[in-house]
Formats: C-alpha cells, structure tokens, sequence
C-alpha cells in the first residue's frame, strides 16, 4: 500500500457540493479537510498524466486505466486524514471533532453511555430502542473557543470515556479571505454585479493530509500534483503505511462507530440495510452527528457538476448493542473498514470502532 503525505505550496481551496457560478452565488468557503472524492481525483489525475502514455481524450482507454466518472477503477484508498509532520518527519494523525465529546477547557471527554430515557421523556425516534445521549450532572459542556481535533493515539483512551487533550483547530489552519470581481475578457472591464468572495484554507507549517491506496504503482518518493480548486500545487511524499486499530473480532456487546470521514447513506443519516456491515444481530440505540455534509464536485470528463450527495459528515458517532456474537463484515477488496452505501472503496464511510 502506499502512503503519501500531502503539504500545500500555496492556500488551498475545496469547495462542498454547492454550485458556485457567478450571479447566483458570491460566496465560495472551503470544507476541510477535503472529501474522499476530491483526493480520488487528484490520483487519478496524477497517475494517469505521469505514470501512462493515454490521452485525456480517449475516454475508453482511461476508463480502462483508471475508472469512469462513477467507477473507481482499481483505485482503493483511505483518507485524506488530517496530519501534521515533526521536525524529525513523524507524523501525528488527528481525527475530526467527535460528535459526542463534551468540550472542558482543552480536554475532550465522551458524553455519558445512552441511558433509556424516563417515562416522562417522549421523542419521536426512527427505532423503537433510540436513546437520547445527554448528561446529567450539574457540570455544563463549555463553549471552546476553537474546535479541539482528537489525536487518533487518543481514541482508545477516548472511546473508553476517559479525558483527553484535545488540538485546537486554529492551531492547524486559518482562512484567507479574498475578494474578486468577474471580468468581460472582450471589452477588459469589470462585470458589473458579479463580486465574488472565496475563502481559501491555509495550513500552518508541518500541517497537511495523509492518504493511504492501492491499485496505482507510484514510483516517486516525493513530487508535486494539483489539488483542490484552481488546480493549486501539493508537495507529496512517501510515508511509512498509515496504521489503523485493528477492529475487534467479533464486536463487544456495546459497541460504537466513529466516522473518520463522511458517509453517504440511502436514507439521509441511515443506511439502506445494516446488515450489509453486520454479521448477526445488532441494534442501533444512539447516534450523535452535526449537520449533513454535501459531496460533490465537478466532473472533468462529463464537463458538468456531479450530482450533490448529502452525507453523514465525519467525527459522528453510532453507538450499537449487539445481540449474540456479532462481527463486522469486511470486504477483503477493501484495504479498511467501511460503513457507506456509496463510496466505500475510496474511503467514504471509514470507522473505528469503540466501546461505551
């Protein structure tokens, strides 16, 4: 497998699933990290244009190198996953964001395991065993000033609901905003009505992406490739293979779904068949996620917007009990462990498992 770290040479820019087309829109933010979805392309890209002889135009051919607009060819993949470099080139892998975490000056801590709620509790809920997660101390979750990003060397620790150190998010990045006004090339004036502002992400030094594939032989210990929007530059390099925990076998009786990056289901935040990710009997009983995430992008060989995809965003957590033995079915084509309906051999959906 190969494992490549990735460090802007300039801001970057990655667009979610919004069309961005001057006069109907003036606003272009950057989501990071990126999906799965941008970085498949950016190595399709880079493969094909270096490491073959085929045309861009020869639609058949690349398809055959390297997959169609809804196929992934022999591309498999994890990540990106966000990650900053020390002076001696270790990397320190850093996970989103839980949804579950209550937030303590610069500690996370895992909300309370999901209690049946008292007779006196009605919510509506999609499964009859659905549990609120919520805490019942006098103690009250703090507003941090910056979002606190989990060392993935802290999960466990985490996942067991013990306290840890979080890493403050403007510690890794910052936005740069910059304003523009679309130009008539013909006359060489201003476009009056069309100002447009993008905001671009800009990592701090040592802070970039690690992404782990197979299916590409990739020679270079180190080069350049395009990334992101305005096809800005990323300095890549070889690491040593990006290490998961190893997920348990067979799954504890309580056990929960941390999503290391989004997940695309059937039915918005729910898959269309668990069972497809199961094998034996488990029942969902808590679920702690933000807003849906939209994954799209644009289309290089349809010349056209791919169709915007809303999706479980990373650091959400499932929480699941388990009825008898029960085990994750892995597909042995996938070089992790996937929860999506969509995607899942570029990564979309990647968990870890934890306890509660």
């Amino acid at each position: 497998m190969n494992t490549l770290f990735l460090e802007p040479l300039d801001v970057w820019l990655f667009r979610d699933g919004r069309p961005f087309t001057a006069g109907q829109s003036f606003r272009a933010a950057s989501r990071f990290p990126p999906s799965p979805l941008t970085l498949q392309g950016a190595l399709r890209a880079y493969h094909l244009l270096t490491h073959t002889r085929i045309p861009p135009w020869d639609t058949p051919a690349v398809a055959a190198a390297v997959g169609g607009s809804e196929s992934w060819g022999p591309l498999r993949m994890i990540g990106p996953i966000l990650a900053r470099q020390d002076e001696r080139g270790s990397l320190e892998v850093l996970l989103p964001p839980p949804a579950d975490a209550v937030v303590r000056g610069q500690q996370l801590q895992r909300l309370p395991a999901p209690q049946e709620p008292p007779d006196w509790l009605r919510l509506p809920a999609p499964t009859r065993a659905l549990f609120p997660l919520w805490e019942l101390s006098e103690t009250t979750s703090e507003k941090a000033s910056s979002r606190l990003w989990l060392r993935m060397s802290d999960f466990p620790a985490y996942a067991r609901g013990e306290p840890v150190d979080g890493v403050p998010q403007d510690e890794l990045w910052n936005e740069d905003i910059r304003i523009g006004i679309a130009q008539d090339s013909t006359r060489r004036t201003t476009r009056e009505g069309l100002y447009y502002e993008t905001r671009f992400v800009r990592l701090y030094p040592g802070v970039g992406l690690v992404v782990s594939f197979t299916g590409f032989d990739w020679p270079e210990p180190e080069g350049v490739l395009a990334l992101g929007g305005e096809r800005r530059s990323a300095r890549f390099v070889t690491v040593p293979e990006l290490t998961l925990p190893t997920p348990p076998d067979p799954l504890p009786e309580r056990f929960s779904l941390y999503f290391v990056t989004p997940a695309v289901f059937e039915r918005g935040w729910l898959p269309a068949d668990w069972s497809v990710f199961f094998e034996g009997h488990v029942e969902l009983v808590a679920a702690a996620l933000e807003r849906a995430d939209m994954i799209g992008g644009f289309d290089i060989a349809q010349v056209s917007e791919r169709p915007a995809r809303r999706a479980v965003p990373a650091g959400s957590v499932y929480y699941f009990q388990a009825s008898g033995r029960a085990r994750l079915r892995w597909d042995s084509d996938l070089p992790w462990v996937t929860v999506s309906d969509w995607g899942r051999e570029i990564g979309l959906g990647t968990v870890l498992i934890g306890g509660w």
